[in-house]
């Protein structure tokens, strides 16, 4: 059975489509395409009846979509291979983004496959299978039922954004307002060991024995996991870095603790910054796009704002991404007419019957409208359905887009229970582009920075890009 989610952290919100009525809605409601191809009411309806089989029996998801008690099968009546095949199975016809050109998927797959099916308990087998989905570098996907063994989920965990390149780990991004950040610690600088031990093996072990030789990208990946640390992990992280030819040793505290700070946060905060005679109005969202009650929340940040010249949204806190019911809300405000703004793809459909299916999510108007420029703000914080709302904004309200590479969590996301091992899959079943074609995850902003959040002395890059641009400085 799968359950569609769209979401990195748990916190589970629907993304289009909700439902089996929803996922019938494109189709029906394209005419257009249809009728230009000509396509016989009878196919139709056979695609449809595909589809549906293929995304299975949906049912809505509670908050404890991949966590919770460990129900897994008892060891005396597991049985790895049958588990394995039955993963292995499902993923492959599922996952959207099994295509990777940085490391060989058969070859990984042959690896893990060996190691898997040799495990003689639930828990060992889960472990094997969640080394192999971190080969993808995917923050989406998530083996459940977690436990306070697992790492922790990353980008809604992490407070810094790790790169390799030239054999060192490099920092590419501060989290605003967190410990890191506070700490002092800045993009640019080197990683060399965390809590005494060399970097390079610890960015090794989220793969364990799954992967011998990680790709840079993986090294990056799983640095950036790594750092954020377990789940139930309370203890601080000791942090040795090279500055520009200095060490630098940083004591932070475990990530849990800016996390549980940001729960007590509203939606989302609105200020203004007044430059000579004019205004811009500053939205930003708190890793709230999957909470409904930030539709109202923003509805009124609209009228509060109607007097600005220009408004930014700021997008750079939504690591938890959310559903499409909130991202279709915010657009509504900057369009007149109904815009398309998000392309969704089910490679799925084409795998089992070499028919693609592929449709298009509008906005539509929504009161009060904004006349004035917008410009929004992304970053590696930016996950998921933040992501969507970055180029749903550029593509249907021609909005400026100022930051860095954003979070990268792939494809509008979808569960999968496992019957056999007794798990549950989360993973990006609909493949995500911009409306001119691109892929999400590929999508470059207007205005790109090497750093979002915070640059090399501390200040805030893309809020002050894009102040410049709205006021013409």
């Amino acid at each position: 059975m799968i359950d569609q989610i769209e979401n990195d952290s748990i916190n589970v919100s629907a993304e289009f489509p909700q439902n089996l009525a929803e996922v019938a809605v494109p189709i029906a409601a394209y005419p257009r395409r249809c009728a230009a191809s000509r396509c016989p009411l009878a196919v139709r309806l056979l695609i449809l009846c595909v589809s549906f089989a293929i995304l299975a029996a949906c049912r809505s998801v509670g908050p404890e979509a991949a966590v919770g008690d460990d129900n897994t099968n008892s060891s005396d009546s597991f049985d790895a291979l049958a588990a394995w095949e039955e993963f292995e199975d499902e993923f492959r016809a599922k996952y959207a983004y099994l295509d990777r050109p940085d490391f060989d998927v058969e070859a990984l797959f042959a690896r893990a496959r060996t190691l898997g099916s040799a495990t003689d308990n639930p828990a060992t087998f889960r472990a094997v299978v969640y080394q192999t989905l971190r080969a993808f570098a995917d923050p989406h996907l998530i083996v459940g039922p977690l436990d306070s063994t697992d790492y922790a989920i990353v980008p809604s965990a992490s407070d810094l954004a790790i790169g390799y390149d030239d054999d060192r780990f490099v920092v590419l991004d501060v989290r605003g307002d967190s410990d890191a950040d506070s700490a002092g610690v800045r993009p640019g600088w080197i990683l060399l060991t965390v809590n005494a031990r060399p970097v390079a093996e610890v960015a090794r072990e989220p793969f364990g024995e799954v992967v011998a030789d990680p790709s840079p990208r993986q090294l990056a990946f799983g640095a950036t996991v790594a750092l954020a640390g377990f789940r139930g992990d309370p203890g601080p992280r000791e942090l040795v870095f090279d500055a520009g030819g200095q060490q630098h040793t940083v004591r932070l505290p475990p990530t849990s603790r800016f996390g549980r700070s940001l729960g007590s946060l509203p939606p989302l905060s609105i200020r203004r910054v007044h430059e000579d005679s004019r205004t811009v109005g500053i939205v930003r969202f708190h890793n709230s796009l999957g909470d409904n009650a930030t539709i109202a929340a923003f509805d009124e940040a609209i009228r509060a704002l109607a007097d600005t010249e220009a408004i930014i949204l700021d997008l750079r806190n939504t690591p938890g991404g959310g559903n499409t019911d909130v991202a279709r809300a915010v657009i509504g405000h900057f369009v007149t007419e109904p815009q398309a703004y998000q392309v969704h793809e089910i490679p799925a459909v084409a795998r089992a019957t070499s028919v693609p299916r592929r449709f298009v999510e509008y906005a539509l108007p929504r009161s009060p409208h904004y006349p004035g420029p917008v410009a929004v703000l992304g970053g590696r914080w930016t996950g998921s359905m933040g992501e969507g709302l970055v180029i749903g904004l550029d593509a249907a309200a021609g909005a400026l887009t100022v930051g860095s590479d954003m979070g990268k969590l792939l494809g509008a996301l979808w569960n999968v229970d496992l019957p056999v091992s007794g798990l549950r899959l989360d993973l990006g079943i609909e493949a995500l582009f911009h409306v001119d074609g691109t892929p999400r995850a590929e999508y470059r902003m207007d205005m790109h920075l090497p750093a979002a959040d915070r640059d090399e002395a501390g200040g805030d890059p893309a809020l002050e890009t894009a102040l410049k641009a709205l006021l013409g400085r």
